[in-house]
């Protein structure tokens, strides 16, 4: 990835931002946000790399889209795309690519349906733990509260219910038709069932 996108197509820049990035993802240490969620992101590109338009962007986008993750912090996604441009830099890559970059990354604040084309298929991708089977969706449920160790477990309550409130109130969880059609009814009845566990 890094030769296609990049200016130098040097072996050793590939091995230095792989541990520039793994570096990222293992400090603070996250049980969920690591780079085992890059590794499944990563598979479920390689199910739809060719519903993709700009591959090499995506791709690089799902690598970096939670590099930076301190769960007290509202701002991981922007800190995230800062880092992104930043080693998109030094990749040597073009100011446009790291702009696209950056506009990706920021989507997987899923605030809001994304726009449509990659970047719906980017957000849909990062929710994809949501429609995994119950005992995979268990142990990311289990991680996600291991995250958040530092909150009571009342707070963590209202936070976790608002989040899966606002996802279960959308028309759709997932934005594209492929994630749709294999993903949304067992993502909703992984998080219906933790909402009534929460209750």
């Amino acid at each position: 990835m890094c030769e296609r996108i990049g200016a130098f197509g040097k072996a050793d820049e590939a091995d230095l931002t792989y541990e520039t990035i793994s570096t990222l993802y293992t400090h603070p240490p996250r049980a969920y946000h690591n780079l085992h969620h890059i590794e499944q992101c990563l598979s479920h590109f390689d199910s739809v790399r060719s519903l993709v338009d700009d591959k090499d962007c995506v791709e690089f986008s799902l690598w970096l889209h939670d590099c930076v993750y301190i769960p007290e912090r509202p701002d991981n996604e922007t800190r995230s795309a800062d880092a992104a441009g930043m080693i998109a830099g030094l990749l040597g890559c073009r100011p446009e690519f790291v702009e696209r970059a950056r506009e990706l990354i920021l989507v997987t604040r899923h605030s809001t349906s994304p726009e449509r084309g990659d970047a719906s298929m980017l957000a849909d991708i990062d929710l994809s733990i949501l429609g995994a089977e119950p005992v995979t969706y268990e142990e990311y449920r289990a991680a996600i509260r291991d995250e958040f160790s530092f909150a009571s477990d009342d707070l963590f309550r209202m936070g976790r219910t608002a989040f899966l409130e606002r996802m279960l109130d959308r028309r759709a969880i997932y934005s594209t038709p492929y994630f749709q059609r294999e993903l949304e009814w067992q993502a909703r009845e992984n998080m219906e069932n933790e909402r009534e566990r929460l209750r």
